[in-house]
């Protein structure tokens, strides 16, 4: 809180209700967005980039588990961060509004097997048309890999889209519409991953091909991300659970690459985004003029 100086007295006294905070505080509570973005973005390249500088020798350590910074990043950089954006200007009943979001689980079971099945499904479909080999026993694959797609989500997921669905896109929904809010998340959840393409052997080619990569997943995924909102009562869980199956869908060793007998699945996994996209919209359709369900426009 501000505070006036007494010039009769000396003393400090509080500032009268409404008065606008200075400093940084106030400019936070004036650009939420990027506020945010000042703060999660230089903090969380420097955690994700630990792991490119000791691969490369810049610093000690060799071949460090990157899923451990992945890991930290989210939770001791990006959270904390949102978390202190939304209390500064919401308050406390903002930052318990987020969290109920963030464990909201009543929505449609249409909805619920969607987050789950559908980028799979569409994925595993798109590799058998691409002439890829189903594994000879599913099953199996299924039971072992299931479980490691939805660890992630509790540790990981579900607190990354707390951050990217709950807070960042809402808001630049609700102040710039469906698409232009979806585009310009997806710009920021790209640009917090660039670290990432400095892991492993680094060649020009391979961190254009990168980029492209990432940014046109991140444009689809993200539209996918709004329109899942709106389908799942504004839910992040619903979310987290859609994008661990994306990660399972499109990593090398997850659940579709096992059952499609291994090799990275990435093009069948970006063609079954954009199927599974468009199927969503044209479910939702109806709904998409409609405001987000978490509340009135605020500023971005």
């Amino acid at each position: 809180m501000s505070a006036l100086d007494d010039t009769r007295t000396g003393r400090r006294q509080a500032a009268p209700p409404g008065t606008p905070a200075r400093g940084f505080r106030g400019w936070t509570a004036r650009h939420p967005i990027g506020a945010f973005l000042a703060i999660a973005l230089p903090l969380g390249w420097a955690v994700l980039g630990i792991p490119a500088l000791a691969d490369h020798g810049v610093i000690p350590g060799g071949e460090l588990p990157g899923e451990v910074f992945a890991l930290a990043a989210t939770v001791l950089v990006l959270l904390p961060t949102a978390v202190w954006v939304v209390s500064v200007t919401e308050g406390r009943a903002g930052v318990r509004a987020l969290f109920a979001r963030t464990f909201r689980w009543r929505f449609g079971p249409g909805w619920w097997i969607a987050a789950l099945a559908a980028l799979p499904v569409a994925t595993v479909v798109v590799g058998l048309l691409l002439g890829r080999s189903l594994a000879s026993d599913p099953v199996a694959v299924l039971v072992e890999a299931v479980p490691l797609m939805l660890l992630p989500v509790v540790l990981v997921n579900l607190w990354e889209e707390t951050v990217w669905a709950g807070f960042v896109q809402t808001r630049l929904e609700r102040r710039h519409g469906l698409l232009a809010g979806s585009a310009l998340t997806a710009v920021a959840f790209a640009a917090i991953h660039l670290p990432l393409l400095l892991w492993g052997e680094v060649t020009v080619e391979s961190v254009a091909t990168g980029l492209g990569i990432v940014f046109g997943a991140a444009l689809v995924f993200r539209l996918l991300v709004g329109v899942f909102l709106r389908g799942a009562a504004g839910s992040v869980l619903a979310v987290a659970v859609l994008h661990g199956a994306w990660n399972g869908s499109s990593g090398e060793g997850g659940l579709v690459d096992e059952l499609l007998s291994g090799g990275q699945p990435v093009l069948a996994a970006a063609l079954g985004l954009v199927v599974v996209t468009a199927v969503a919209v044209a479910v939702v359709r109806p709904d998409l003029t409609r405001r987000t369900a978490a509340g009135a426009p605020v500023r971005r």
